[in-house]
């Protein structure tokens, strides 16, 4: 705003001077044109103009503006053949400035830059009728888009993770001889597989039942235990890891009374042993252990002598990942996480909580887990779960982003934002000082619903300033007077009145709302919630609710602390004055805070004051709202 004491009325009609505009388009990269002076005519019969602001409310405010051209032998139709038909469409980009002349001297402001909608023309009075808004309307028209690379509708970053097998085996199967007793299909003959096991006090032979394959382990009639000893199965273990023994097991022949015993060695301690009594029908048995040392595995059987058979298949020895620790760690991937909202895996989306096939989130852990019925591959570099994830945002960032994303023009250059970065350096803004945890939009919902729900979290007010500045700054507080009329003369009429219609004496917020996790299973909702009200105002006007729902409340306090102040702020009737100023082209703004002497009687001048909240300009009168004090 310039400092300018604008004249009064009487002045401006005793020096002749007239109030001076401009209508102007866009009609090519920052070449424009004035209809006010094209060709020497002026065609702008009439014009009007709303000026977006800091409302009373969270609620973006936007301009509008209106105009009359007079559309002399058509040329502005869009069926004319001449070089204006193509002047009046829609999305032209259109500016308009007010001023006047003072002492021979132009003095002109641009009062709002937007975009033209839909022109109707109109014959046979040679009319056109244009209308338009400020930038805002760029927000109005955006929408967010699900998980959309050019309008996401979540916020945040993403890594990778190889998968967890859902059955915990790592890796290639460490038993280096091919599928245990099986035919071998290494070179080394057949049932070569059977070779490198130590039999001490039996015998074990390989077998063909039928096609069946198996290792059998005949004991002696009497004397010490028989036993098979395998003392490396092929890979090293590390220690630490935990590792899988499967293996298959019958009796043939014998009493079925007797047991088999299986231990687990590593550099000659023992590490694990089970004990088993097995039947006449093949069954199979799978177990367990942790590794002590990098060192190699070695298996013992044990069999109690008898005359009988037992029949060994299938043995395997796989590192092994418990189900328990089958998750994915999202604060060792980033420790300023704040949750997942979409988890992909080998590039196909998985549903949050769908049951066996969906996933899973533990916020006290950090750890996101596959359902235990899903089937997953073992990824090992090749198959990977991409979990997408909130970050922190500061509200003023996200603004700008979304200032990007609708491509919004830079008021200096006229062209759109190149990045955040840019619209962020370009817009006035208060640092409110905190971050929301989690930011997501609906898809569908527009950039300028987007925007408001940024004002009520923060009780900041967001606007376009006469020049296309974007402005997101905390609500603005009564101050010392921007601009003073410094005479009763300044100002034709003066109407005061006192409004109930904010009054707001209960006030209900709602913020996000979320399932937490108990375990693995079960689940339970949760929601922020806060309430705050004034039973004087209550028993005054009766009851009057505000119920705010918005999910980037994120935070129990500052909700809470948001109930009081809008109950404090809205519980009484505003006092408000309509100034209507002849010929004024002063750029005040609705942030502003003007002061005005009001003659009460030819004897009484008061001294006024109010916040601008409401800014109307219809040919060259302007009538500034006033929130009193």
């Amino acid at each position: 705003m310039q400092a300018i004491t604008p004249p009064t009325a009487d002045q401006l009609r005793a020096a002749g001077q007239l109030p001076l505009m401009k209508l102007e388009i866009e009609v090519g990269a920052d070449n424009w044109i004035n209809l006010c002076a094209l060709d020497g005519k002026n065609y702008v019969e009439d014009f009007s103009i709303s000026l977006g602001g800091a409302s009373p409310t969270p609620n973006p405010i936007g301009g509008s503006w209106s105009a009359t051209l007079f559309n002399e032998d058509g040329i502005f139709h869009p069926s004319h053949p001449g070089a204006y038909a193509a002047y009046c469409v829609t999305g032209r980009k259109v500016r308009i400035s007010v001023g006047a002349v003072y002492a021979g001297a132009d003095r002109i402001w641009q009062r709002i830059i937007g975009y033209m909608d839909e022109p109707k023309f109109s014959i046979p009075d040679y009319k056109v009728s244009i209308t338009g808004q400020d930038y805002m309307k760029r927000l109005e028209d955006g929408e967010f888009q699900e998980l959309d690379a050019t309008f996401p509708n979540h916020w945040g970053l993403s890594t990778t993770f190889d998968s967890w097998p859902s059955d915990g085996l790592l890796g290639d199967e460490m038993y280096t001889n091919h599928d245990a007793m099986d035919t071998a299909d290494d070179g080394g003959g057949t049932f070569h597989n059977v070779t490198n096991w130590v039999a001490t006090n039996c015998v074990f032979a390989p077998l063909d039942e039928a096609g069946k394959h198996v290792g059998k382990m005949t004991g002696a009639d009497a004397g010490p235990p028989s036993r098979l000893k395998l003392t490396d199965v092929g890979t090293n273990a590390e220690a630490g890891k935990t590792y899988r023994v499967k293996f298959k097991h019958r009796i043939v022949g014998g009493d079925g009374s007797k047991s088999i015993k299986i231990q687990i060695f590593q550099a000659a301690a023992l590490i694990k042993q089970i004990v088993y009594w097995p039947t006449d029908v093949e069954r199979e048995e799978i177990f367990d252990f942790i590794a002590t040392a990098n060192a190699a595995i070695e298996i013992r059987f044990w069999l109690s002598a008898a005359a009988y058979e037992l029949w060994l298949d299938d043995i395997s020895v796989w590192e092994y990942k418990p189900e328990e620790e089958r998750y994915y760690d999202l604060t060792v991937a980033d420790a300023d996480q704040k949750g997942p909202y979409h988890v992909t895996l080998d590039g196909n989306p998985v549903q949050q909580g769908e049951e066996d096939e969906g996933w899973w989130y533990e916020e006290a852990t950090g750890h996101l887990f596959f359902d235990r019925n899903k089937t997953v591959a073992d990824g090992a570099g090749t198959l990977n779960v991409e979990v997408f994830y909130y970050r922190e945002t500061d509200p003023e960032d996200a603004v700008a982003r979304i200032l990007f994303f609708a491509k919004v023009c830079h008021p200096v250059t006229g062209l759109p934002y190149v990045s955040e970065a840019a619209a962020l350096a370009a817009m006035e803004n208060d640092d409110p000082g905190w971050a929301i945890d989690k930011v997501w939009f609906k898809a569908g919902s527009t950039f300028l619903s987007a925007i408001k729900m940024l004002c009520e979290v923060c009780d900041y007010r967001f606007f376009f300033k006469y020049d296309g500045t974007p402005v997101f700054k905390a609500r603005p507080a009564p101050g010392g007077p921007d601009f003073i009329f410094d005479s009763p003369a300044n100002i034709a009429t003066i109407n005061t009145y006192q409004s109930q219609s904010e009054i707001k004496n209960r006030v209900i917020i709602k913020g996000i709302k979320q399932a937490e996790p108990v375990n693995l299973d079960e689940s339970t909702p949760s929601e922020l919630k806060g309430e705050a009200h004034n039973d004087a105002s209550i028993t005054a006007y009766g009851e009057r609710t505000m119920t705010i729902t918005n999910y980037l409340f994120q935070h129990q306090a500052r909700l809470n602390q948001m109930c009081i102040d809008l109950v404090a702020r809205y519980k009484d009737p505003k006092w408000y004055s309509d100034l209507e100023i002849p010929f004024n082209p002063v750029p005040l703004e609705l942030v502003d805070d003007i002061q005005w002497e009001e003659r009460l009687s030819h004897i009484l001048d008061v001294t006024q004051t109010g916040a601008i909240r409401d800014i109307k300009i219809t040919k060259f009168n302007t009538t500034y709202k006033c929130e009193k004090p």
